[in-house]
């Protein structure tokens, strides 16, 4: 009898972030010693569980524990550590994806060229009667980045991910971490570009506050791509709308969706993306060639 792979993803609706079938049976043509079953919904997923060696899953809840008996690792292609949605027992492996930083990285360098190229007002995706121009000759804010330095706030996988995209065009880059955070003071007059790469914990929450945003200079841009509690967003949009701060590009928020009426929304300078930064058609089959390489090194360990 082959051990069972059951596959079961799907996740907040979004097209990449959804197996088909034609995708699962590529994946299994893969590992013709595996007997990979598609679960196309949670009761197909929880009615097979019990038999599974493997899963690979966004989604998990406590209440199937008990039906875990065979299961030896449990995969899930998401980076935050929140989403699983279950504590797992330590007889089961547990990983989470750490492929997302290419993807992620290719977002924050299209941000940071979006803005300091003017390349928002010239595709004229500001809008009219914003007080930009018609046809924007003089963009403030606009300069090149080649030079510049880029101060990233959580330098794991995907802090450096960005980090190395950014430096192969010529920005300076300085990482930090928890080894390195009591500099994160001294290190915010002197950045161009702050980026957030930070896991939702209490330690995280609010850590670019009032205090944080002030230390940065006036022609700085903000990005995040991590978790929304990490910045004090009243304080941001307070900052953008009295010229404190040249622009800030979010991909995610303390509440998401967005509220309609979140402060963030009318300040200038602010573009808002929908948690969207590691969106790409092969998402997942990025998330299976991880999971993959990682099951073939077990094998032959």
């Amino acid at each position: 009898m082959k051990p069972m792979l059951l596959i079961w993803l799907t996740f907040r609706g979004v097209a990449d972030f959804t197996a088909t079938r034609d995708q699962v049976a590529r994946w299994a043509a893969q590992v013709p010693e595996l007997d990979v079953v598609f679960a196309e919904n949670q009761e197909t997923f929880v009615k097979n569980l019990s038999k599974a060696t493997y899963a690979l899953t966004f989604t998990f809840s406590e209440a199937w524990l008990p039906l875990t008996y065979r299961l030896k690792w449990l995969a899930t292609p998401a980076a935050g550590r929140e989403l699983l949605g279950a504590r797992i027992p330590d007889r089961i492996r547990l990983t989470h994806g750490t492929f997302h930083g290419d993807l992620m990285a290719e977002t924050a360098v299209g941000m940071l060229l979006a803005v300091r190229r003017g390349l928002l007002p010239g595709l004229g995706l500001c809008g009219t009667g914003t007080g930009e121009e018609a046809w924007p000759i003089h963009v403030p804010g606009r300069q090149a980045i080649a030079g510049s330095h880029a101060v990233i706030l959580g330098y794991g996988h995907i802090g450096r991910a960005v980090g190395r995209k950014l430096e192969a065009l010529g920005v300076r880059v300085t990482g930090v971490t928890h080894a390195n955070l009591g500099a994160l003071d001294t290190l915010l007059p002197a950045a161009d570009t702050l980026v957030l790469a930070l896991p939702a914990t209490p330690e995280t929450t609010d850590l670019l506050d009032a205090r944080r945003l002030a230390l940065l200079p006036r022609h700085a841009v903000v990005i995040n791509l991590g978790r929304g509690n990490a910045i004090d967003e009243e304080a941001l949009a307070k900052a953008l709308r009295a010229g404190a701060l040249h622009a800030a590009f979010l991909d995610v928020f303390k509440e998401e969706p967005y509220p309609a009426d979140g402060p963030l929304r009318a300040a200038p300078r602010c573009f808002l993306l929908p948690h969207a930064s590691a969106f790409a058609p092969d998402y997942l089959d990025r998330a299976f060639a991880e999971w993959l390489a990682a099951y073939r090194a077990m094998a032959h360990a």
